[in-house]
């Protein structure tokens, strides 16, 4: 989905944490999104460390941090800003959908 808006994106290869907390890289002309995915049928909140190396990470890369969920059961994508989920404000209204976030952090 990326890739069509004309980032270049790879998925990290140590997805899962043991080597870097994000699973998505994607590049756009110096703009760097730094993303976790998660696809669960129920909302995803990430533990305290995995949010405290996320940040360190997203700080070093001079990344935007993003978690990412989608809903298992209505397929459908949902991104909510590392700020909010380092503030631990996982709230219905701060998740963005696809289109939104596409329009956002995508341009």
């Amino acid at each position: 989905m990326l890739k069509s808006k004309g980032y270049a994106v790879i998925r990290a290869a140590s997805s899962g944490g043991q080597h870097t907390p994000i699973d998505i890289l994607a590049i756009k002309k110096g703009s760097m999104l730094a993303i976790e995915c998660k696809a669960w049928a129920k909302m995803p909140k990430l533990d305290r460390e995995k949010v405290e190396a996320m940040e360190q990470w997203c700080d070093k890369a001079g990344a935007h941090g993003f978690l990412a969920w989608r809903k298992v059961d209505t397929h459908t994508w949902h991104f909510l800003p590392l700020a909010d989920v380092s503030a631990g404000d996982y709230s219905e209204e701060k998740w963005l959908s696809w289109e939104s976030w596409v329009r956002v952090f995508t341009q």
